[in-house]
């Protein structure tokens, strides 16, 4: 399975004004783990998340179109961003969300 890096600009586009934290409800549009899988192999994801399959937010979007699942990346403080197209019900691609960078946060 190929990976998609989405730049900053697709990834803000997919969310469609206020995002809503869905965490603990939220629906399994599609199966993210082979795509993790991938994110692992290329050093991205964290192998703590992968092994455990532990997610660590789930936001959808004020449209019901995307949703965001948060994993943990192997960078303190940055996380691997799986944006999902909930009506095709496929994975649109990835963004790095790095809070270090984002909010000056230290290390």
């Amino acid at each position: 399975m190929e990976t998609r890096l989405l730049s900053e600009k697709q990834y803000l586009q997919t969310m469609n004004g206020r995002m809503i934290n869905v965490t603990e409800d939220a629906e399994t549009v599609v199966n993210i783990w082979c795509y993790g899988e991938r994110l692992m192999s290329d050093g991205v994801l964290s192998e703590y998340a992968f092994q455990r399959r532990y997610i660590e937010a789930v936001y959808i979007n004020h449209a019901n179109t995307y949703q965001h699942i948060l994993l943990f990346a192997n960078k303190k403080n940055c996380y691997i961003v799986i944006v999902v197209d909930v009506i095709q019900k496929t994975i649109l691609g990835h963004y790095v969300l790095d809070l270090n960078e984002l909010y000056s946060v230290n290390e």
